[in-house]
């Protein structure tokens, strides 16, 4: 038995045209007419928890689980390059930075990175002062994104740190990023897995006690759980892990089957 609320606004509709009907009575007759007229909204709404109740008794629900470990097949390098200069500098080390992140640019494109896959960010520039906050100098950063399904090369740019150290550039952030380009196709493979453990759940429980399994109810999907494997991670709005090439993905399946 489903609830449905036009119930519950219709009857609240002749609740107020019976009461403006009875408007002219007495307010004793008023009082106790609108307390009857909650006493049976109430039995109703009573009435079908109670059938809830009794609907639920003929379902069995159980959980399904499913984990699978696979590998990441594109890799983000994110890495912010600087340089520092006097006071009188600041023109020069721009030049100068600009060369060399064309120069790192012209390095990924000999690798076999795709010009489309770097992304190169305006420079910026802070000041520099002493402890007194006197004005020594300037820090020039430059952002830089790099995408490639080439993992093996662009790991050996990323963790050779020789082109930035001959040329003077400091790495102020350098950070890989693992992830997967098939994501939405592996969650639809696991939603599928956990469920047909539901159901393997289910017919054991079922078999055991000689009671036959009907169909699939209800189904509802839990968060994904990515991490590195072998980890304990979790979290309630999902976990995504993206530090390692490696990953283990795991989703649970509430279901909800008839007897």
């Amino acid at each position: 038995m489903n609830f449905n609320p036009l119930w519950l606004a219709l009857v609240v509709i002749v609740v107020m045209a019976l009461w403006e009907a009875f408007g002219k009575g007495s307010l004793s007759k008023r009082k106790w007419f609108v307390i009857g007229i909650f006493f049976v909204l109430g039995m109703t709404i009573l009435g079908w928890f109670f059938m809830q109740t009794r609907q639920d008794m003929g379902k069995l629900s159980v959980t399904g689980y499913a984990s699978k470990t696979f590998e990441s097949d594109m890799v983000k390098w994110t890495l912010s390059v600087q340089k520092n200069t006097g006071i009188g500098g600041l023109m020069e080390a721009t030049k100068s930075l600009n060369k060399d992140v064309n120069s790192f640019k012209a390095l990924l494109l000999e690798k076999g990175v795709a010009a489309k896959d770097i992304s190169i960010q305006p420079p910026t520039s802070q000041p520099v002062t002493d402890y007194d906050g006197y004005l020594t100098g300037y820090t020039i950063s430059q952002m830089i994104y790099v995408m490639s399904t080439d993992m093996d090369t662009l790991e050996g740019v990323a963790l050779d740190t020789q082109f930035f150290a001959e040329r003077g550039l400091l790495l102020e952030m350098s950070n890989l990023e693992y992830l997967y380009s098939k994501l939405p196709d592996l969650k639809k493979e696991m939603i599928g897995m956990a469920t047909a453990d539901a159901m393997e759940r289910a017919k054991e429980i079922v078999g055991a006690s000689k009671t036959r399994l009907g169909k699939l109810h209800s189904a509802r999907t839990g968060v994904f759980q990515i991490t590195e494997p072998y980890s304990t991670d979790v979290s309630d709005y999902g976990y995504y892990n993206t530090s390692t090439r490696q990953k283990s993905i795991a989703v649970t399946v509430s279901a909800s089957f008839k007897l």
